[in-house]
């Protein structure tokens, strides 16, 4: 490319997971909530009327951040910065913490943005490869870098790192550390209390999930604010819109609203790791709103998910390294899911056994 920067010459971009433009699909492949907002988000767009269209949105979002930082037990907005969608924290991150040739730790298999972000802003990516169960290696905890990014849960696994091994960690790691909570209100703890013990740590949060507003874009990050201000003096001017900050303000406000649907997926959640180890399939312990489930029948991983393709039943397959052998499923409402499974159950009952 004539015009484009040297250092994208060869960065691959992130690829999402596919956006189905026909009708009939069930969407079980971009972990998206299967269940509606809270009424009160709806209530709070419909409130605004011409006015939040023609100005400009409030620029540091002031009330959506005194929310957050109320409803997770920070003094004040000063602890939190929003951005449009979480993807953009981890952006900005790169942008405001990194110069070129600095080193970013993170894991394989994970969320790949991360590597993509660090590759363009010529950073160099150190990745540490899960152990035989997913979970971080001892090479890990020896690692330094000036960025580290942790999903926790991870993605595409689902498996938390525990709490306690990362406590001893945050207190040796030299750089910054990026706890990526995307998916945590389906899990069962979280590290939101490490920003107010670890000066170097930065919790973030995504209203894409759990508040099931993926189509918003909204992303909160929790830090020291002497971190926070650097993020201030990075991140675009109006990088939220008025009716992204009235939803969110509206959806974090009825918290136990979106409590009550994480409790509802978590249950179907335990139905399809049941239903697909009885099947046959490996799943690790998935403490999202997605499993991960490795398959070495007939036919193979790529075959089934291109099959169920077919029958409109869209789910995850990775051509990457571990994962060759797997399909990641979103977990859907229970009709879905029984849709997916009484599907997936007739691509392996007609498929030929090996060696038969």
């Amino acid at each position: 490319m004539k015009y484009g920067r040297k250092i994208l010459r060869d960065v691959q971009p992130y690829i999402p997971g596919e956006q189905p433009q026909t009708s009939g699909v069930i969407k079980l492949n971009t972990n998206e909530n299967p269940y509606p907002p809270s009424p009160r988000v709806l209530e709070a767009v419909r409130a605004l009327g011409p006015e939040a269209i023609r100005k400009y949105p409030d620029p540091p979002a002031r009330a959506l951040r005194e929310a957050c930082a109320d409803r997770f037990g920070f003094p004040d907005a000063s602890w939190v910065v929003a951005g449009n969608g979480m993807d953009e924290l981890l952006a900005l991150t790169v942008r405001t913490f990194t110069d070129p040739g600095d080193s970013i730790l993170s894991t394989s298999p994970t969320y790949t943005l991360y590597e993509t972000l660090a590759h363009l802003h010529g950073a160099q990516v150190r990745s540490i490869p899960l152990d035989e169960t997913f979970q971080l290696p001892g090479a890990f905890y020896e690692a330094q870098a000036r960025v580290c990014f942790l999903p926790r849960p991870n993605a595409p696994t689902g498996i938390c790192a525990p709490k306690t091994d990362l406590e001893q960690w945050c207190a040796t790691f030299d750089g910054l550390i990026v706890i990526d909570e995307a998916y945590v209100d389906f899990a069962e703890d979280t590290c939101m209390d490490f920003p107010k013990r670890y000066p170097n740590v930065v919790v973030m949060r995504t209203f894409s999930k759990s508040f099931s507003m993926a189509g918003m874009r909204l992303g909160v990050a929790f830090a020291q604010p002497e971190i926070i201000r650097e993020y201030l003096k990075t991140k675009d001017p109006m990088n939220v819109d008025a009716f992204t900050q009235a939803a969110g303000l509206a959806a974090i406000q009825d918290y136990d609203y979106m409590v009550s649907n994480a409790a509802k997926i978590k249950a179907t959640r335990s139905r399809l790791i049941a239903e697909l180890e009885r099947m046959g399939f490996v799943v690790p312990p998935s403490q999202a709103n997605f499993v991960l489930a490795e398959w070495r029948g007939e036919p193979d991983a790529r075959t089934l998910f291109e099959s169920l393709k077919e029958r409109k039943i869209y789910i995850r397959y990775f051509d990457k390294p571990r994962l060759t052998n797997s399909i990641r499923i979103t977990v859907g409402t229970d009709e879905e899911i029984d849709a997916f499974l009484h599907a997936l159950g007739e691509l392996i009952a007609v498929a030929p056994q090996r060696g038969g």
